[in-house]
């Protein structure tokens, strides 16, 4: 059964949300977009850094990897090689790439 909408969380605001923590309007976008794009190749790549990882996680050592991260990130001088290349959970929880990424732009911006 989908879920029903409820309020967004922030003090004294009336928008409902579904599938956010919250509404739009209390979301803080990224100041700067990193303008990353895939490098030609890049689902092979990302599909052999993970068989050699084993799926496992860099950040916390879980099983259920599903993508791949730049341990020096790309704008910092970090290439898509396999060597700066660790599996990472991404699209499913804990999501450690979303947090490892919202930390690096906090502490570039």
């Amino acid at each position: 059964m989908p879920k029903a909408p409820r309020r967004c969380p922030s003090p004294g605001c009336t928008n409902l949300i579904k599938h956010s923590a919250y509404c739009e309007d209390h979301t803080t976008a990224w100041a700067t977009p990193s303008g990353w794009q895939r490098p030609p190749g890049w689902e092979r790549l990302r599909q052999a850094v993970l068989e050699r990882d084993n799926w496992i996680c860099y950040l916390c050592g879980r099983p259920g990897a599903d993508t791949a991260d730049h341990v020096t990130p790309v704008y910092q001088g970090g290439a898509h090689t396999m060597a700066n290349l660790a599996a990472v959970h991404d699209r499913t929880p804990p999501h450690c790439h979303r947090t490892k990424t919202n930390q690096d732009r906090r502490r570039a911006g």
